[in-house]
């Protein structure tokens, strides 16, 4: 009996990798950074106001797949840590790219960070796997400040845009 359990969990936990695998690599996935971002938002953080604001966003099509996905999950990463401590009423998203960097800001009208805090470990291991600085701060008007800055690598844009 509990090999047979052990098989039919092994069996369904293939399958979902293979899902999420498929997922991930399936072409036009994550193309639209502002759209995918917006929708994110009205799922995760329903009840607050959001402004959203991206500038560049020619530059956002040229990124590489991966680097629009790891984008993308690392901006979701914050919104649920925006949902679970802040307490916020508002956030803000501002995304800049151009031909030198991408800029992710995402701040909070919420209870700020403590300065003892360290950063979450999410959201420091999607910055390592992005290759990004990664800040997050309490601005004097209160709230949280998170600040993640790709700079512009050969391996950050597909080959198109060189």
């Amino acid at each position: 009996t509990l090999h047979r359990r052990i098989r039919s969990e092994t069996e369904r936990s293939a399958i979902a990798v293979k899902h999420c695998t498929n997922m991930l690599e399936a072409d036009g996935l994550y193309t639209d950074l502002k759209e995918d971002m917006a929708r994110a938002s009205r799922r995760i953080m329903a009840k607050l106001e959001h402004d959203i604001e991206i500038i560049g966003e020619e530059h956002l099509l040229k990124l590489k797949q991966q680097t629009r996905i790891d984008l993308y999950l690392f901006f979701k990463e914050c919104l649920v840590n925006i949902s679970k401590h802040s307490g916020a009423t508002k956030f803000k998203t501002r995304l800049l790219a151009d031909s030198t960097q991408v800029l992710l800001s995402i701040s909070d009208n919420g209870r700020g960070v403590d300065k003892e805090d360290p950063i979450p470990n999410s959201l420091n291991r999607r910055a390592k796997l992005l290759r990004a600085d990664l800040k997050i701060e309490s601005p004097a008007e209160g709230g949280t400040l998170i600040t993640l800055t790709l700079p512009s690598h050969r391996w950050l844009f597909r080959r198109i845009y060189r």
